[in-house]
């Protein structure tokens, strides 16, 4: 355990505990930010049959101690023994009543069982891994993996299949054989006779709304108000806030700024090269906002040596490279404060992502003959794709949608994380993926309306909040997301796909509802995202390093000839095929170890 546990330092630097049982041991690293003098896990009731490990934050836990105050006498002021008295006295079914982020684990020393359970989004992570009469489960993967050290770790071959296919693992699953994940908004239940139940306890009704689109704005305003301040309040320490300039970061800025806690703490990063770098107009909307502002430049060198790390941090590949700056951003926020706030969340349930608006403007496409659109097509790919990031160049929006409207029309689960000639020449003959687990949601015949809610499902917590959360815990900072706060997203998921619309441009509610309380010029900016300038490296020691990972013969389901292919065609400036070479990067720097 002691072992597992300093894998988790990071985490949790504040505070180390273990309770070793006559069957079973526990253990849990603290960052200590509600309660700073109580709260020791693991937590025990005073009869000591039932020992809780919980990481996370419990946002209601106020009103819930009031309500069991009653029937539990309360040794401390913690989230920590509010959701133990919650589960000791009313059982599996009190996390109906938490809003929050929480993995926890409880186990009953009477009877054997054991209760595991994530939240409603998957912010938090819990893995699992059974083996012959063995269980263990941990907050990541690399601390799981000392905790079995009689099993040999090994890829999962449909694992690896989905995470060239989307970037990362589906739901439930991992690219590690004989490791699972606890679904989001589920229980895990482990009985003493060593079966395992999983079972889902939240379901947010998609039954259309039927107010106003003035009433929708002015409800999604009070949301997200009460959302930000509810997360400002749970909390003993300073709460910051990352400000990239765009509109979810900004949004939730300006109603953390105006909601009297004091002057907020922003902090961005940003690259050297300009349609990566965020931090202009970041510097804007804090002048604006009145933050206490910090910015600081990402260098090559650091950039470089966490590209390097973050594969094994992970403990899996995971290809979206914005886990990079990421990172950065957290390790200048971790020196002020810890916790941030952030505008996680904003995209999927507000129609934000350039990918929506391509499916509206392909659906207006496949309408014109044939012949223009193979005119239009030869003309766009005739040009060599740029380098830059697609925010910044009208070219680049063009060959990816390009791209989008030559794909097949498969059933949506996830953006691909590269095209399927890529993929056949980079990793040929790769196998089927793991299934789907079940939708909480019947089918949607609406494209667009069937991507939002898919995206929620899947590309928000195997993507966005599991990159998040490693990025962030790396430095010891805890990362809390106004937009998924339970009340604003079950009303927003309600609301017709169509007002999140105008014309190609997304968050029109949004804009509806925050207009006047968010600097203007933020409503005119075009979409950036906070992403890498993978492109510029792999010219230079990104792809030399590839390069030389190619030379061991060893490159596991990757092509190395197909690799260095994609990456002469890179180099040479012919075409971008920075997503595929960073997937291979990933991929083989995570089996190198």
């Amino acid at each position: 355990m002691g072992a597992a546990l300093q894998r988790l330092k990071h985490r949790g630097p504040d505070e180390s505990g273990c309770f070793d049982g006559d069957d079973f041991v526990a253990g849990h690293t603290r960052l200590a930010i509600i309660d700073l003098d109580g709260g020791h896990q693991p937590m025990r009731d005073p009869a000591g049959r039932w020992v809780l490990v919980f990481n996370g934050e419990i946002y209601n836990y106020r009103e819930l101690r009031a309500q069991l105050a009653g029937r539990w006498d309360f040794r401390d002021d913690s989230d920590t023994e509010v959701l133990l008295a919650g589960l000791v006295t009313e059982g599996a079914r009190f996390v109906e009543r938490l809003d929050g982020m929480w993995a926890f684990v409880l186990l009953d020393a009477a009877s054997g069982d054991v209760l595991l359970s994530r939240d409603r989004f998957g912010k938090k992570p819990l893995y699992y891994r059974r083996h012959g009469t063995t269980f263990a489960c941990a907050s990541e993967l690399p601390a799981l993996e000392v905790l079995t050290p009689d099993v040999a770790s090994t890829e999962d071959a449909a694992g690896i299949a989905d995470y060239f296919r989307y970037g990362y693992a589906l739901p439930g699953t991992t690219c590690v054989a004989g490791v699972s994940e606890v679904l989001p908004a589920h229980t895990l239940w482990l009985r003493a006779d060593g079966s395992i139940v999983q079972e889902c306890y939240w379901a947010p009704s998609v039954e259309p709304w039927t107010g106003s689109f003035e009433e929708a704005a002015e409800q999604v305003r009070e949301l997200l108000t009460q959302g930000v301040r509810r997360r400002q309040l749970a909390s003993d320490v300073e709460v910051g806030a990352f400000l990239s300039g765009g509109v979810d970061s900004t949004t939730v800025c300006a109603l953390a700024q105006e909601s009297g806690f004091g002057r907020l703490r922003t902090f961005t990063a940003g690259f050297a090269e300009p349609t990566y770098d965020e931090r202009a107009p970041a510097a804007r909307a804090a002048a604006e906002l009145g933050t206490l502002h910090t910015a600081e430049e990402i260098k090559p060198d650091i950039a470089a040596a966490l590209a390097t790390e973050l594969p094994r941090r992970m403990g899996q590949p995971f290809g979206d490279s914005s886990l990079v700056p990421s990172a950065l951003v957290a390790s200048v926020a971790a020196r002020h404060v810890k916790v941030v706030l952030t505008g996680d969340g904003a995209d999927e349930i507000f129609g934000g992502y350039a990918r929506y608006a391509g499916r509206l403007l392909r659906q207006r496409y496949h309408r014109l003959p044939a012949s223009l659109r193979s005119i239009v097509e030869r003309g766009v790919l005739a040009t060599p794709e740029p380098y830059a990031h697609h925010s910044g160049s009208f070219l680049k929006r063009a060959h990816l949608f390009v791209r989008l409207a030559r794909e097949d029309k498969d059933a949506y689960i996830g953006p691909p994380a590269i095209r399927k000639e890529t993929l056949a020449q980079l990793v040929p003959g790769l196998g089927a993926g793991n299934s789907m687990p079940d939708r909480p949601w019947p089918d949607d015949p609406d494209e667009l309306r069937h991507m939002l809610l898919m995206d929620c499902l899947v590309y928000l917590p195997q993507d966005i909040l599991q990159k998040v959360d490693r990025a962030t815990m790396m430095h010891s900072l805890e990362a809390r997301s106004p937009f998924l706060d339970k009340a604003l997203f079950e009303f927003a998921i309600r609301l017709p796909w169509q007002w999140h619309f105008s014309g190609l441009r997304g968050k029109r509610l949004l804009q509806a509802a925050m207009r006047g309380r968010v600097p203007d010029f933020i409503w005119d900016r075009r979409k950036q995202g906070f992403a890498s300038p993978v492109s510029h490296w792999l010219r230079h020691w990104l792809g030399d390093d590839l390069l030389s990972m190619t030379d061991s013969g060893d490159t596991g389901v990757v092509d190395a000839a197909g690799l260095r292919a994609l990456l002469r065609e890179h180099r040479a400036g012919r075409a971008d095929h920075s997503q595929p070479l960073w997937l291979a990067y990933a991929y083989l720097r995570w089996r190198a170890g």
